[in-house]
């Protein structure tokens, strides 16, 4: 997936400053694995379009970008280092591979083992920071990092977490009943049914699922915001139900924001044809349009939809947006306070963010960027010019 490649590390480090090294790596990653190199083109021209106005980074700031990058790789190296046991082929063993291996990118790595995704049967030792995906009969899988989940119909959970690929045999539990996907603040998934309906999971956000779906309907349930790519059916409808709002579709790709705080429930409609019903009512959807239901009121508008759906992209895109709006939208991704500064409140800029897993290095891109300043105090980020 882009999204994969635009938050790692090493990609962003080749990208954004072209050494020698790295362009060999990478160009010798890609001949060994064919299959994506299209999603590393995307990838590098939606790098290519995250800009700030006409700001450009002077030489200081481009070495500090580049520090950054390399201590959060060196970082995960040894966060990978601590959690896996990797068994390296006796044509790993070479030193020259080794030395490689050490410098570059770590390639997908097909393991069994399970510490990176620990299994918990005692929810009160959940890290309510990870990733947490519940089975029916309680136990759970534990994620540090944003990762991608598939169910396939062996019964098997696959997942990709970075740069390793953990494969967990069938879960012992009745199908019918409903999994939950957890996604805390600040972090992203992706998770792929049994049915090939594909769900991205915004950050706050809890995802109700069953592992396999009934002859006669499929249906799920969110609390917070998800982008849907519905597998057709044209037997078996596909329902996504909200406390205040349901859709129904046969296959067709859609974002649905329906955080259980907020009045403000909607639905942005990307492609093919959607029912909303609400009530005793059902309003019928094309591409390009959004529903929304703010308290009592009902609106119905033609949008730009890449606006609503680019979070799936680990990105936020904005068009003449004051600093305000962008920081309140960056407030509720991290769930962390923001207090911007009066005198800059109100300028206006284009661009995209990228949203990295922590929230310093995206205030430390926009100090780079806007010439602002930023001070974090416990729970409160406070900006100034």
């Amino acid at each position: 997936m882009v999204n994969k490649w635009l938050h790692n590390d090493s990609f962003l480090k080749w990208k954004l400053f072209q050494s020698t090294e790295d362009q060999i790596f990478w160009e010798n990653y890609i001949k060994e694995n064919p299959d994506i190199k299209a999603e590393i083109d995307e990838a590098a021209e939606q790098l290519k379009s995250v800009k700030f106005n006409d700001y450009k980074l002077s030489k200081e700031e481009k070495q500090h970008i580049y520090t950054l990058i390399q201590k959060r790789i060196d970082k995960r190296k040894q966060i990978i280092r601590r959690r896996l046991f990797i068994s390296l082929s006796a044509t790993a063993a070479c030193l020259a591979l080794f030395i490689l291996l050490s410098i570059s990118p770590e390639k997908n790595i097909v393991t069994e083992k399970e510490d990176l995704m620990s299994m918990v049967t005692d929810s009160t030792v959940i890290n309510k920071n990870d990733i947490q995906l519940i089975f029916a009969d309680k136990q759970a899988l534990t994620f540090e990092q944003n990762v991608d989940i598939f169910y396939n119909k062996s019964g098997e959970v696959i997942v990709n977490a970075g740069s390793e690929k953990i494969t967990k045999k069938d879960i012992e539990t009745d199908k019918t009943q409903t999994n939950k996907l957890i996604v805390p603040k600040g972090k992203r998934s992706s998770i792929v049914l049994e049915d090939g309906t594909k769900i991205w999971i915004n950050s706050g956000s809890t995802l109700y699922f069953p592992s396999s779906f009934s002859a006669e309907k499929r249906e799920i349930r969110v609390e917070g915001e998800i982008y849907t790519e519905v597998a057709k059916m044209n037997d078996i409808p596909f329902f996504v139900n909200s406390s205040r709002l349901s859709v129904e579709v046969l296959g067709t790709r859609f974002n649905i924001s329906a955080y259980n705080d907020d009045l403000n429930h909607a639905v942005a409609l990307v492609e093919g044809s959607v029912d909303v019903n609400i009530g005793n009512e059902k309003i019928h959807l094309m591409p390009d349009q959004m529903l929304s239901l703010d308290g009592d009121q009902l609106t119905t508008q033609n949008i730009d939809v890449y606006y609503y759906i680019s979070w799936k992209d680990g990105l936020l895109q904005f068009t003449s947006e004051p600093l305000s709006k962008i920081f309140t939208r960056i407030s509720r991704y991290y769930d962390i306070q923001i207090e911007c500064d009066k005198s800059i409140e109100n300028k206006k800029c284009t661009g995209k963010l990228v949203l990295f897993d922590d929230i310093r290095d995206v205030l430390r891109t926009l100090h780079n960027t806007i010439s602002i300043n930023y001070s974090i105090d416990e729970n409160i980020i406070s900006i100034k010019e």
